[in-house]
């Protein structure tokens, strides 16, 4: 097929996926993107999420003129004024139940991590046993009270880092976030104690073989929180990474939904070569090479059952992977759409491998990601990630 007749068949892609898309691809260090039809400014992650502004130099505005506080109709950070105090209570004053199951955040992290299926106290409030890998050291666990459930960038730190710009209501959803699985971690309390509030450039785990994803992860949550780097912190981290510390999580790109025609979900992806830790632009042939994706549902379908499902356009053609990695010709009918991997209940964010090994031969392709629910609402990147290997 010509360029012309590609594009067409872009076309019935996006018409199956029966959504404009107007956003201007991923999201930026804010949590933020342009709309593209309209220059407004929209923050869907971060300090700012939910509130729009109608450019991007207004929000930036707002943030000079106001410190970042509340935009208009939200809570007040704190009172009337930004408090560059770090309180903690401002952030945890105890642990959250945020859907009512009197399971508290820390023991959803505990159930969540368990290796083996955990057993409740006979209230079914609280987790009494069960195996938990600590990749700060290495070491396993069997007793709960021996574990902390560690805020991979600590409170205080993110609090430094632009977290006092947010209101109450957004401290404490960070403090308590569940849906991103880097955020909280169970660790050993020694070890966690150990690390305090110390960022990469005061601290690392004990665990040397645990650095790179330990950083990565870092950043990951940084970049997805809208959180700001010091120089020493950032020049560690680089120097673990191999490379810039913009290359130090997947590109995200915003997800839309087939049923409200809005945004819904984030989807990542990642290019790895050689041995090198952080991520890449593009491949080359006859290198290894990794290629991962990640994705975020919402919290309405991290209860669900869904699909992953992948459509590339490779060269003028389009096709859907299979689960075996099959490229199966994709005409754009929704009867053709076949998982990647089959219904699966996400609780959290997950990660996962498209590729690994070696190309011996250049190849470019873009790459939709999407993953539909069991009432068949489907999620996707309707702007695509693109894979280039020279």
């Amino acid at each position: 097929m010509n360029t012309g007749i590609r594009l067409i068949a872009l076309g019935i892609l996006s018409a199956y996926f029966s959504v404009v898309y107007s956003h201007g691809g991923g999201l930026n260090s804010q949590g933020c993107h342009n709309q593209n039809s309209d220059s407004t400014y929209h923050c869907h992650s971060g300090a700012y999420d939910g509130q729009s502004f109608s450019s991007e130099q207004a929000f930036f505005d707002f943030i000079n003129s106001s410190g970042g506080g509340s935009g208009s109709g939200s809570e007040e950070t704190g009172g009337n004024d930004v408090n560059s105090t770090y309180d903690r209570d401002d952030y945890l004053p105890g642990w959250a139940d945020a859907d009512g199951d009197c399971i508290s955040t820390r023991h959803e992290v505990l159930i969540l991590e368990s290796q083996v299926p955990v057993t409740l106290s006979s209230n079914g409030c609280s987790v009494v046993s069960g195996s938990w890998l600590d990749l700060l050291t290495g070491i396993t666990f069997t007793d709960p009270s021996d574990v902390d459930i560690d805020h991979h960038v600590p409170l205080s730190e993110a609090h430094d880092s632009g977290g006092l710009f947010w209101t109450k209501s957004q401290k404490q959803a960070y403090a308590n976030d569940l849906l991103m699985a880097e955020a909280l971690v169970a660790v050993d309390d020694g070890t966690n104690s150990s690390k305090g509030a110390r960022d990469p450039g005061e601290w690392l785990p004990p665990n040397a073989a645990y650095h790179c994803s330990y950083v990565k992860n870092w950043v990951e949550v940084k970049e997805r929180y809208g959180l700001s780097y010091d120089s020493v912190e950032q020049a560690a981290i680089e120097d673990i990474l191999g490379t810039s510390i913009s290359l130090g999580s997947r590109s995200v790109l915003e997800g839309m939904s087939t049923v409200t025609g809005s945004a819904a979900g984030l989807f990542g992806m990642g290019i790895r070569r050689g041995g090198q830790c952080g991520y890449a632009t593009s491949g080359s042939i006859n290198e290894a090479l990794e290629i991962s994706l990640s994705i975020t549902p919402t919290l309405a379908h991290a209860s669900q059952s869904i699909e992953i499902i992948l459509v590339a356009a490779v060269g003028s053609d389009l096709f859907i992977i299979d689960g075996t990695g099959n490229l199966i010709p994709f005409t754009g009918a929704g009867s053709e759409l076949v998982p990647f991997i089959g219904p699966t209940v996400y609780q959290q964010s997950t990660s996962f491998t498209l590729f690994d090994g070696m190309l011996s031969s250049a190849t470019a392709f873009d790459l939709f990601v999407a993953y539909r629910t069991s009432q068949g609402e489907l999620v996707f990147t309707a702007s695509p990630f693109s894979v280039i290997v020279n």
